[in-house]
């Protein structure tokens, strides 16, 4: 069994824990401005996305939100002139500190909510999305996860009619344009039959079994144990002390018009400490479950 086979302790909790989680720790992304609580946040949600998946999923995106960082870091400095100290002139324009720094806490900030919500897209499936908005909204759950798997079904589509097609010879590398273009047309209105009849047997299936009659009913079970109700308790708690002192500004950092010094204050320490055990939760949930695999690997 390989590390993506792996059941890892987070992922398997109550999806309605997992949702509070990551909303949560997006309000906090969106909230604070605080350097530290950036860079914190940076850290666990980087080792979340490695203890989830290998940072697999990451890979794959992380250049583009490093660019759109850098662009924000680049760019807020050379349009924004605000603040106190001026470090230079470019183009005329006054260079300041304080718009250096915004940049800085904004680019990271915007890169922290694109990297939690692909550890978001990890932990929350598309099943288990259905099970949270089937009660509240069961057509707009419905729609949302027919859209979510919509676009992978018709590219993985896509590949096999032109597999087929390559396989025919209707696709040669060295045909003119005007064949690949009347081919690529071909390809399409395949695709779009083949995706529309399938979608009138599901239409068709579905209304024979009776769906929308009735109360909507979920066919996965997610039941709540001790492991459950433990970890709630711990994110009431924590969680609670994240908003509060946030809608209080025990960890306010004032960038303009003048940058201030960090200040450290009992209340700072407590808050601070609540965040770090709230955003590491999931981390070392999927340390532990990562520990006893490799333990009972090792025995094998």
């Amino acid at each position: 069994m390989g590390r993506a086979n792996m059941i890892h302790g987070f992922s398997t909790l109550h999806p309605r824990l997992c949702f509070a989680y990551f909303a949560v720790l997006l309000l906090a992304c969106m909230m604070y401005t605080h350097p530290v609580y950036s860079v914190l946040t940076l850290i666990g949600i980087v080792v979340l996305n490695l203890s989830l998946d290998g940072g697999r999923a990451l890979k794959k995106g992380i250049k583009g939100y490093l660019i759109i960082a850098i662009i924000i870091f680049v760019s807020n400095p050379l349009f924004s002139s605000r603040g106190a100290t001026i470090l230079g002139y470019v183009f005329d324009r006054p260079i300041t500190l304080e718009s250096i720094a915004y940049g800085a806490l904004f680019a990271l900030s915007l890169l922290n909510i694109l990297l939690a919500f692909v550890a978001y897209n990890l932990v929350i499936t598309p099943e288990k999305l259905l099970y949270l908005l089937t009660p509240i909204a069961p057509r707009t759950a419905f729609i949302i996860t027919v859209t979510l798997r919509f676009v992978p079904l018709l590219t993985r589509r896509l590949k096999q009619i032109m597999t087929v097609q390559r396989v025919l010879g209707y696709l040669h590398p060295r045909a003119n344009k005007r064949h690949l273009m009347r081919e690529g047309m071909e390809t399409l209105h395949t695709l779009i039959s083949w995706s529309l009849e399938e979608a009138l047997q599901t239409a068709s299936s579905m209304r024979a079994r009776g769906y929308g009659i009735g109360k909507r009913t979920s066919s996965v079970s997610y039941p709540m144990d001790r492991r459950d109700i433990l970890v709630f308790w711990i994110m009431v708690v924590t969680g609670a002390n994240i908003v509060i002192g946030g809608l209080f500004g025990v960890n306010r950092f004032q960038v303009y018009p003048r940058l201030q010094s960090l200040e450290w204050s009992p209340q700072l320490w407590l808050h601070l400490i609540c965040y770090l055990i709230f955003v590491f939760i999931p981390i070392v949930m999927n340390g532990k479950e990562e520990l006893l695999w490799r333990t009972i690997k090792s025995k094998m």
